[in-house]
């Protein structure tokens, strides 16, 4: 792509690099940028910043690449851990949805780390603040342009956007939160991140005289994104007039239209077994809302009269939904093929569920994905579901950067577990235990004979596409979260990035895994360095047949 970020000013400009130089990514729970700065006394001045911004390269843009004029409360970066920093940003970056981008003031708070490190977790992050005429589900796009300034004045902050139709403005009050974790100073000047290719140029930069004001506590509001959709988009179903159908056997066959599988769902009660004959059921989303529940020991069956043979197609689902949505608890699915969801193809946010012999591909989200509904506590995070000699595969969103085969991460309760799956050719991770600072620890996930190959190298089945991300096989954390996962006998080869990668997690225990062809095969913590253990896990394996 060339140069990333060209500045053309006659002024010198200090430069610091947040996380790694290559990306980074602005997100809800940390952010990692290339920034390049002055420093500014917000005590003792006030001070005017302005550019035009030209986007020169958008092929790599991801739902995590954001650009701006930005003021920073620190730059002290210590260590690759150093995300978490109060700061004011004017430009483009991901809006409500998640997924696109509007323009506007972005604000994050709530840190007194100087070292801006993850255990000072009181982050607010705000994104609301959007110019009037800006379309909150815009992309990023080469060839964009368009003038961008940032005041800071006795009262506050001030963003403006020179537009086709004058200049637009979001007042922000007070500037105090950039003073909790350098006391004095503040940090202005263009930040980036995500690969976006950018020229900036027609600088300018003034200081005068000022004093800093305060913030009110009130005005950053804290904003936790739905996921893997927006709860908005799913209207709670009404339940059939009826008794539920208990200890009995319904069959449902894809000619029945909306009436069959969804009705047989929210009738079915405890011991009820929906077998699907074969065929293609495309009229979901499915969802098993919380009151059909099953019991202990008379779980409600979804299977498939014969093997792979009932396809749930979620290709005709127009709002970004899962196919299949599991809120209920006690109920198993077996031997279905789940496929073409905008968003995960599986969604379990009940608890004691299991499913078995299924297959999961070419869904816009993870394949399989264990978390909690979006909205809910902590308290009714899923626990104890069970996914067993299950395959997914081909999965990928639209940026091609977040779609895994399966994943138990950010809000998820004890005792969860997958045993003898597969993963592979996934656009992101195989198994993804990804853990946020602003969530804290999730509940320890059980991984047992399970393989991952060939993720970060997404592919139709008549050939590869090539490498498009560094997809981990067994991503085991995040964000310095301890988390002791038990990763016991797992495979992991021909990954486009780590076979096996604790991700800053400390505590993740494995026991006889084996990994070749990664880029590396291991990413663990010292300890297992310190017994020898990565030496006895990292030896040569015999190179098995592809998937």
């Amino acid at each position: 792509m060339g140069e990333r970020v060209v500045i053309q000013d006659s002024g010198s400009w200090s430069r610091a690099v947040f996380g790694l130089p290559g990306g980074g990514k602005m997100a809800d729970s940390q952010d990692c940028f290339l920034f390049y700065y002055k420093k500014v006394d917000l005590r003792n001045e006030n001070f005017s910043i302005s550019a035009l911004f030209e986007v020169t390269d958008a092929s790599k843009v991801d739902s995590q690449s954001s650009y701006g004029i930005a003021a920073v409360d620190t730059v002290a970066a210590p260590g690759p851990d150093s995300r978490h920093r109060n700061m004011a940003l004017v430009g483009r970056f991901r809006t409500l949805d998640g997924r696109n981008y509007g323009q506007g003031l972005r604000v994050v708070g709530g840190y007194t780390d100087r070292n801006a490190l993850p255990g000072d977790g009181r982050r607010k992050m705000d994104p609301t603040r959007l110019f009037p005429t800006q379309n909150p589900m815009d992309a990023i796009k080469a060839g964009d342009t368009h003038r961008l300034k940032l005041v800071k004045s006795d009262f506050g902050l001030v963003a403006f956007l020179n537009t086709e139709s004058g200049e637009e403005k979001i007042e922000f009050p007070g500037c105090d939160f950039l003073l909790h974790q350098d006391k004095r100073y503040a940090y202005v000047g263009f930040a980036v991140a995500g690969d976006v290719g950018l020229r900036i140029g027609d600088v300018r930069f003034e200081t005068s005289p000022g004093k800093s004001s305060k913030t009110p506590s009130d005005a950053i509001g804290r904003y936790v994104p739905d996921y893997p959709f927006f709860r908005d988009l799913l209207p709670e179903p009404v339940s059939p007039v009826g008794e539920k159908i208990c200890d009995s056997i319904v069959r449902v066959s894809p000619g029945n239209g909306p009436a069959g599988l969804s009705e047989a769902i929210l009738k079915a009660g405890p011991g009820c077994e929906i077998v699907l004959a074969d065929g293609v059921y495309s009229d979901g989303p499915y969802y098993i809302p919380a009151y059909c529940s099953g019991e202990s020991g008379r779980p409600v069956t979804i299977r498939a009269e014969h093997k792979g043979a009932a396809v749930i197609d979620g290709s005709c689902i127009v709002p970004k939904l899962p196919a299949v949505i599991l809120r209920a608890d006690h109920w198993k699915l077996e031997d279905l093929v789940i496929k073409c969801a905008p968003s995960s193809g599986l969604f379990i946010c009940g608890s004691d569920n299991e499913v078995i012999r299924c297959e999961a591909c070419g869904n816009g989200d993870t394949g399989v994905l264990i978390c909690s509904f979006p909205g809910t506590s902590k308290e009714e995070w899923p626990h104890r579901n069970r996914v067993e000699s299950c395959l997914s595969h081909h999965n990928v969103d639209t940026a091609r950067c977040n779609a895994d085969g399966f994943g138990a991460k950010l809000s998820v309760g004890q005792g969860n577990a997958f045993r003898l799956c597969k993963a592979f050719h996934n656009v992101d991770d195989g198994f993804d235990l990804y853990t946020k600072s602003t969530l804290g620890p999730i509940g320890p996930v059980t991984l047992e004979n399970c393989e991952a190959a060939y993720n970060g190298l997404n592919s139709s089945r008549g050939g590869s596409s090539g490498r498009v991300n560094p997809g981990t096989g067994f991503k085991l954390g995040g964000e310095r979260q301890k988390v002791r996962h038990l990763v016991r006998e797992c495979f992991a080869h021909d990954n486009a990035g780590p076979g096996f990668d604790v991700n800053s997690n400390t505590a993740p225990r494995l026991a006889g895994c084996k990994a070749y062809g990664n880029n590396p095969d291991f990413v663990l913590p010292s300890a297992y360095r310190r017994t020898g253990l990565l030496k006895k896990l990292a030896g040569k394996f015999r190179r098995l047949g592809t998937l």
